[in-house]
């Protein structure tokens, strides 16, 4: 085992100098290098988001959670999210550099419906394959 473990209250590596540690504690090790490493991806990421793209996201994000219960799962109202927003964030993902052909059948089927039938050509592509 690693005689390093990461604090994530301070943001910092420190020596492990319990020299028992058991198998869940390397579990939550791992948990939290893995937080640590998603953590550091979403704040670069927001670094780089223009201010109108930071509200775009925080007002999807509000309507997105707003249309599900958290307790139960069920839906509560798919209404307040339209497909122009929908639209909006598959197209900032190939903007981001996504490949066409990793999006899925309904991302395709909405570039169809905003773009045309040779959507994909507007990124650089010949074909989905």
């Amino acid at each position: 085992m690693s005689d390093k473990i990461l604090d994530l209250k301070n943001k910092k590596v420190v020596s492990n100098n319990n020299n028992q540690e058991t198998s869940s504690s390397s579990s939550k090790e791992k948990k939290s290098v893995s937080e640590e490493l998603f953590n550091n991806m979403r704040e670069k990421f927001l670094e780089n988001l223009s201010e109108e793209d930071k509200e775009a996201y925080q007002k999807f994000g509000e309507k997105f959670h707003k249309s599900f219960n958290v307790m139960t799962g069920e839906t509560i109202d798919l209404s307040n999210i339209s497909m122009e927003e929908a639209l909006s964030y598959v197209v900032e993902s190939l903007k981001s550099g996504l490949h066409p052909k990793y999006l899925d059948e309904s991302e395709r089927a909405m570039m169809q419906a905003g773009y045309g039938e040779e959507w994909y050509k507007e990124w650089g592509c010949d074909n989905l394959d």
